[in-house]
């Protein structure tokens, strides 16, 4: 079937946004009276959601794990008050994605940031239009690598698993697409817990520009 819609992954792929949540992160520890985490730690826990990127945060510097949920909530009071303040579109990505939209690819993202957030740094950084689908780690019960997410954006899309493609940069993004029955694409300059050479993906690309011959040719199949 010819394409019609791609999925993306946000944190890693579409968006650096390290440097705010390891702020956030910092901010927490600093309450706790835990030592900062660096932006190569921080840049190794994310990707499984919030309650994860605490707990691996907790776990790295001796916090008290049992009072995760209540961390995890002051965590997103911390982080919801400003998550744009230094997170930035990755080099071409609103090129790429107004291309897209112009050849009328429809537009997901499926990310395991809660929505408020997801849906707040796509509008600062002037891309939310561009999204038809916009499902946030909290959007359901379920997370990536479960193929839920993905599911509910296609049904959002009116799109088969066969006629969309999802663009991601960590294992859980692999793992939920080959699930869901949906090809996939791996960025190699995200947050990837083991090198993208490994993820499984369909392709790599180094560069989202990269993924515009990929569409174009899934466009003439």
């Amino acid at each position: 079937m010819t394409l019609k819609a791609v999925l993306f992954d946000l944190d890693g792929t579409l968006v650096d946004s390290a440097r705010d949540l390891q702020d956030a992160l910092n901010a927490l520890l600093g309450e706790e009276g835990l030592r900062p985490v660096s932006l190569v730690e921080t840049k190794a826990m994310v990707g499984d959601g919030v309650a994860k990127l605490v707990e691996r945060a907790l776990l790295a510097t001796g916090g008290n794990v049992s009072r995760l949920d209540s961390l995890v909530g002051r965590f997103l009071e911390i982080y919801e008050l400003n998550p744009t303040r230094h997170t930035q579109a990755y080099s071409d990505v609103g090129e790429v994605l107004g291309t897209l939209h112009r050849q009328g690819v429809r537009l997901g993202v499926v990310t395991n940031k809660p929505l408020v957030a997801t849906t707040d740094i796509l509008k600062a950084l002037g891309l939310a239009d561009l999204f038809r689908s916009i499902i946030g780690g909290d959007s359901l019960s379920q997370r990536k690598p479960h193929p839920a997410p993905l599911q509910l954006a296609l049904r959002q899309l009116q799109v088969q698993p066969s006629e969309a493609l999802m663009v991601g940069d960590n294992y859980h993004d692999v793992q939920a697409a080959r699930a869901a029955g949906v090809p996939v694409v791996a960025v190699t300059y995200g947050y990837s817990h083991k090198p993208p050479s490994e993820l499984g993906a369909d392709a790599l690309i180094d560069t989202m520009p990269e993924l515009l011959p990929i569409v174009d040719g899934m466009l003439g199949a």
